[in-house]
């Protein structure tokens, strides 16, 4: 009995291993080691002393969990401009600046013109992000040597995290082609290339006045398929470093990218399901000084040793915001 006991617990460990590996891209030697000493540890404590580390575990040690590196270093999020420390109160307090001045040139008229700066004062309240609850028996947390509530606490962090990247790319990328905002869509053929289109790309955002710093680009998993088949050594090295420079490009991969309507070009509505006759997927591009990331408030409700489902229940609630400055330099690349 103990003998099944064990394998099965190590075989948990083993799969939760693998799932956090995959999502952070790193072996999974080193999570099953940490999981494995962690369960360890936990199951030493209760035995020896009869108490358990997690007995009772306060907000104060669950919320850094979830908050700290909370953005995956592969993630695009991490290209765009952190506004966290401006957050007053779940709120970011900040201006629309006035008209920009004037440049005269050999000029014999004095006084100089003036204008008086007119700043727009705006507050833009962070989003509500709610997860679901999970309940863990008593019996079944008693039986196990990982402690479950940690591991459950980081799948509640994690699909916080799923949430946000998803509303992020859908309001980094451009809702259509619109020159006045410098946003770029590039619809291509069945034979068209995607690296031409990237290159595309590149000489439009050369073609803006803008310096040429901070450009991002996402590509989604379809792109990344072609780009495979077209060039199997940049497709290694794009998967291989997340963020490095590309065609003027910070190259990033994700799987969650806005859908576009194929017959006008322009972004279908969030959520919408993929139809290939109706649709086409997208790769978008981004300046990190256009695009903003918020984090606020991060609060644990919780109900312990709960009579009724004989074990804990608990849920997070995250503040947050994502978002285009001024919806202008987004492009996008529809194949």
């Amino acid at each position: 009995m103990k003998t099944s006991k064990l394998v099965f617990n190590l075989s948990v460990i083993a799969f939760f291993a693998v799932i956090y590996a995959a999502i952070f891209n790193v072996t999974p030697l080193l999570p099953f080691f940490v999981l494995l000493v962690a369960g360890i540890s936990v199951y030493w404590t209760k035995r020896t002393t009869g108490a358990n580390l997690f007995d009772g575990l306060a907000p104060e040690v669950w919320i850094p969990l979830v908050k700290e590196d909370f953005y995956p270093s592969n993630s695009f999020l991490n290209a765009a401009t952190d506004m966290s420390s401006l957050v007053n109160n779940d709120k970011i307090n900040f201006a629309e600046v006035g008209a920009e001045p004037d440049v005269l040139k050999n000029n014999t008229n004095y006084p100089v013109a003036a204008a008086v700066a007119q700043d727009v004062p705006l507050s833009i309240e962070l989003d509500y992000y709610d997860t679901t609850s999970t309940i863990i028996r008593n019996a079944i947390a008693a039986e196990l040597i990982y402690d479950q509530r940690l591991l459950y606490a980081n799948r509640h962090k994690k699909v916080l995290f799923r949430k946000i990247g998803i509303d992020a790319a859908y309001a980094y990328a451009p809702v259509e082609k619109d020159a006045a905002k410098f946003n770029e869509v590039i619809s291509l053929g069945s034979n068209d290339s995607v690296i031409d289109a990237i290159i595309d790309l590149q000489k439009h955002y050369n073609n803006c006045d803008e310096d040429g710093s901070g450009r991002n680009l996402v590509l989604c998993a379809s792109h990344m398929a072609m780009i495979a088949k077209e060039d199997k050594v940049l497709y290694k090295s794009i998967m291989a470093e997340s963020g490095a420079m590309y065609y003027g490009f910070r190259i990033w991969n994700y799987t969650r990218n806005p859908i576009y309507i194929t017959a006008t070009g322009t972004k279908a509505a969030q959520g919408a399901a993929f139809d290939a006759g109706t649709h086409k997927h997208s790769s978008f591009s981004f300046l990190t000084s256009e695009v903003m990331k918020a984090q606020g408030t991060v609060e644990m409700f919780s109900n312990l040793k709960d009579p009724d489902i004989k074990g804990d229940k608990f849920n997070f609630q995250m503040r947050a915001l994502v978002g285009s400055l001024r919806g202008k330099y987004a492009g996008a690349i529809l194949k």
